[in-house]
């Protein structure tokens, strides 16, 4: 009778742990939710590449999210105390990327960009650090930085 009790509550614990989704602490998903908060800072630097004191307010810049070359998303938004900011959502999946780029189009008076700012997101990363609920969160820092007559 004893044994009979031992396997029926061993059985028991193991129609919980099929039924209570317990196994899927261990698996990992095929695609993870990416939430995206880019914040793109414009420098104006002088030829040594020093930091100007220079207010940028107003510049027009464009922000795009682009997920494997594919889907995107693109911002227009006006610089404000040296700082514009965009969100955004992907699902990223195995083997795929995130690029989030910034571009300012026509310059700052004498001031031209001396290359466009971007940051990179990679499954592995992803995948990596991702929290239970299948979602990770992004906050790219980007540089835009922009030199006297030195356009791109």
């Amino acid at each position: 009778m004893r044994k009979q009790l031992v396997i029926m509550g061993v059985s028991l614990l193991f129609i919980t742990f099929c039924f209570s989704g317990c196994e899927k602490i261990g698996m990992k998903p095929d695609h993870i939710t990416v939430d995206i908060m880019a914040a793109v800072f414009v420098n104006i630097v002088d030829a040594n590449n020093t930091i100007m004191n220079i207010s940028v307010d107003g510049i027009s810049v464009t922000i795009k999210m682009i997920k494997n070359g594919g889907d995107q998303l693109a911002f227009e938004r006006i610089v404000q105390n040296g700082l514009c900011q965009a969100t955004g959502v992907f699902d990223l999946y195995k083997e795929q990327f995130i690029e989030c780029t910034a571009t300012v189009q026509n310059g700052y008076n004498n001031y031209d960009p001396v290359a466009p700012g971007n940051a990179m997101l990679t499954w592995e990363t992803v995948n990596a650090s991702t929290n239970f609920g299948n979602m990770y969160n992004w906050y790219p820092h980007i540089i835009i930085h922009m030199k006297n007559g030195s356009a791109i």
